[in-house]
């Protein structure tokens, strides 16, 4: 074949794009795949208390792991955002509440974060909270105050534990499955596997915790703090009343007295308390009655998040609330 020069150059010159072209088309998969395949960096997912990285931790079982907003011991009822903690809600790509019933302290920092938020609970309309207290002020003047502060921490219907609940908690956990895959699309098929995992995991634990508590399900119990609702409906079970409803304040007088008539009158089997609080209330008020008393952990103090930690963690609570009911 003969080829002139100036042949021979467009022909070397076209190859060179061509190599260009290539090169470049190979880097911008290589960074594409790269992308796809990069996991998550610690901090991409905030949660606000521990029961929620427990649901949350199982979703991105391979993933990585939540960040737990409020350490151990601390209130979602009272709490003061530190720097670091507003840092890492700037940071972070989706942060999970249950909502402004609950963590109040949350409602103006998360307002102005970037990241995808998803509020497990709705919040009444502020006017109807006033209505219902100014009514519910009128029925407790005689306690001199000491239920005032209980008032601010009615939540009006809105059930603001409801990870204590199996069936809510199956429905939180589609929630943030799909918020996940909005953050992490290349991972939308291990989420949607994780969650079908989590969702066998729970319904086998839900299932042996209704066999076990059936028998004792009649028996009568007081607890703490008024945050079981959801675990006393989904089982059944036979919860008398609470100590207080806001766990931070004592307990009115006329309230305490109201308890000491039910226990003495043999209503109660169990007095179930909590280990955020001072215990001295329940220990004063079960003096000399013949009851069983337990302790519950409606924050899940000191459980490391894992795929199977929570039905784990509703299995644990369940077998403390069976023992004390027991005869």
């Amino acid at each position: 074949m003969n080829v002139n020069g100036d042949g021979c150059m467009g022909w070397i010159s076209r190859m060179a794009r061509g190599s260009a072209l290539l090169a470049l088309f190979l880097v911008a998969t290589a960074s594409a795949q790269a992308e796809a395949q990069e996991p998550a960096s610690d901090g991409d997912v905030v949660v606000s208390i521990r029961p929620l990285a427990l649901i949350t931790a199982a979703l991105m079982e391979g993933i990585g792991e939540p960040r737990i907003l409020l350490a151990d011991g601390a209130s979602p009822h009272h709490y003061a955002l530190k720097p670091s903690d507003m840092r890492s809600l700037t940071d972070a790509r989706l942060v999970v509440w249950v909502g402004p019933d609950l963590e109040r302290f949350l409602d103006k920092p998360l307002s102005r974060t970037q990241a995808h938020t998803l509020a497990l609970t709705q919040s009444h309309d502020a006017t109807d909270k006033a209505d219902h207290h100014e009514h519910e002020h009128e029925d407790t003047h005689d306690d001199h105050g000491d239920t005032h502060d209980e008032h601010e921490h009615d939540h009006h219907g809105v059930d603001v534990h409801p990870w204590l609940d199996p069936g809510k908690a199956l429905e939180m956990s589609h929630e943030i499955a799909a918020e996940l895959e909005k953050i992490y699309p290349q991972h939308a098929d291990l989420i949607a596997s994780n969650l079908r995992a989590f969702e066998s995991s729970l319904a086998a634990v839900d299932e042996r915790i209704d066999e076990m508590l059936k028998p004792v399900s009649t028996r009568g119990f007081y607890v703490f703090h008024d945050a079981y609702s959801g675990f006393v409906g989904h089982y059944g079970l036979n919860q008398l009343g609470y100590f207080t409803l806001n766990p931070s304040q004592k307990p009115g007088a006329r309230h305490l007295a109201e308890i000491r008539e039910q226990l003495e009158a043999q209503h109660a089997v169990c007095v179930l308390s909590e280990p955020q609080f001072s215990s001295a209330v329940v220990d004063a008020i079960t003096s000399g009655l013949p009851l069983n008393h337990a302790e519950l952990d409606p924050l899940a103090m000191g459980v490391s998040p894992t795929a199977d930690a929570y039905p784990l963690y509703l299995l644990e609570l369940a077998q403390r609330i069976e023992s004390c009911l027991a005869e």
